[in-house]
């Protein structure tokens, strides 16, 4: 395969304009720098992907008379196009995605079909009923209907994946451990920040820093247990001058939880800042004054943010349910507590703060680990080197 007219197509039905920024996005987009001809295939209009438009070409779906799982109009798409897509690049071990590799393949049986797993398969250990096990690979449902689906899934339909990647090693190795239809076939592919892309603010260096602690994601969600936060934070206020930033798009519950979380601490009203939901680069600008990343999920793959924190030299304090964990361990970039420890993570951020010399040295560190493994372009050169071996190999 000529790399230099390689068709790569990334079909990503419920791809948003804010998703350039992540890896549905920067995946076409890098390789586009090095000669793909790459196109994001999703549902909307083009005039719906202003920034997207700028960097990738989009593919519209038409919406079909099928739900969005089985779209008509993406079947008929890949009945239409596959012959001319060379990589068929997935997102999510679901059965759209694997259905869509096994259409891909009836029509182009010698086109690659590479799959980008997102999830941290150990996070899941010992989690809250609530959220569906997904610790190891599964599709959604149960019952009969559910076993069934797996059954065909992983006699028919996996076996039409070249590529799968994962976002931490430590996943990776459970995943190969388990499931023999990814074994050698499965790599590490890590998100990356954005940065040096333009308009993202340079890095300062630790003299532009301020004493903040900032947490960024979808505030009210079970996922990223900003609560936990909260309640952490009216310990570290006590013992420290660090102010709090919190910034995403939020639930009107937590907006009232904020509220009444503010009124039951008056004396935290001018520490505590709710930004909302902000641009890439006024997150980069917030993140680039701040000392540390804050972001105790109860589960999580490897987030944007960060690699993004990480760059903008924030030392992360998180929990020991997140794609980052084996990155942490290695680097000694961050600290880690368990879930839903409200008291253990203001222990940990106050230790911390109280060590000033070596949270200096850590985020240098950051910022340095970020600028290598996180940096898209050697995401992408480990990525077509694995692609090119597979395609020697096959």
């Amino acid at each position: 395969m000529n790399k230099r007219s390689a068709s790569f197509c990334t079909l990503f039905p419920g791809y948003k304009d804010f998703h350039f920024y992540k890896d549905p996005g920067q995946i076409p987009y890098r390789l586009s720098l090095r000669g793909y001809d790459s196109r994001v295939v999703c549902f909307g209009k083009s005039a719906d992907f202003p920034i997207t438009g700028k960097h990738l070409r989009i593919e519209p779906l038409h919406d079909g008379y099928l739900s969005r799982k089985f779209n008509a109009g993406l079947i008929l798409y890949l009945l239409k196009n596959s012959g001319k897509i060379d990589i068929l690049n997935l997102f999510h071990y679901t059965w759209s995605s694997l259905f869509s590799a096994f259409i891909y393949k009836i029509v182009n049986r010698r086109g690659f079909v590479y799959l980008k797993l997102d999830d941290c398969v150990f996070a899941r250990e010992g989690i809250n009923a609530e959220i569906r096990d997904i610790d190891l690979l599964s599709l959604n449902g149960s019952g009969m209907k559910a076993r069934l689906k797996n059954h065909i899934a992983g006699r028919f339909f996996t076996t039409k994946v070249d590529l799968w990647s994962i976002e931490d090693e430590r996943s990776r190795e459970i995943l190969e451990a388990r499931y023999s239809f990814c074994r050698g076939k499965l790599i590490t592919v890590y998100n990356g920040h954005t940065a040096d892309m333009q308009g993202a603010p340079e890095y300062s260096d630790l003299s532009d820093k301020e004493n903040n602690i900032v947490t960024a994601g979808r505030l009210g969600s079970f996922q990223k247990a900003v609560e936990v936060l909260l309640e952490a934070y009216t310990a570290v206020a006590e013992d420290s001058d660090y102010n709090l930033h919190l910034a995403g798009p939020s639930t009107p519950q937590f907006r009232i939880d904020l509220e009444k979380y503010l009124n039951d601490n008056p004396m935290l009203i001018n520490r505590v800042f709710y930004h909302g939901a902000l641009s890439r680069d006024d997150l980069y600008r917030l993140l680039n004054r701040s000392r540390i990343f804050c972001l105790p999920s109860r589960f999580e793959g490897l987030a944007i943010v960060y690699p993004e924190a990480m760059y903008y030299g924030n030392v992360v304090v998180t929990t020991n349910h997140v794609s980052l964990i084996p990155v942490i361990e290695t680097y000694s970039t961050g600290v880690a507590v368990d879930r839903d420890d409200s008291s253990g993570l203001a222990q940990a951020i106050l230790k911390l703060i109280s060590n000033p010399g070596q949270m200096d040295q850590m985020s240098e560190k950051a910022h340095k680990v970020s600028s290598t493994i996180f940096n898209w372009e050697n995401i992408i050169n480990g990525l077509v080197d694995s692609i090119e071996q597979r395609n020697q190999n096959a």
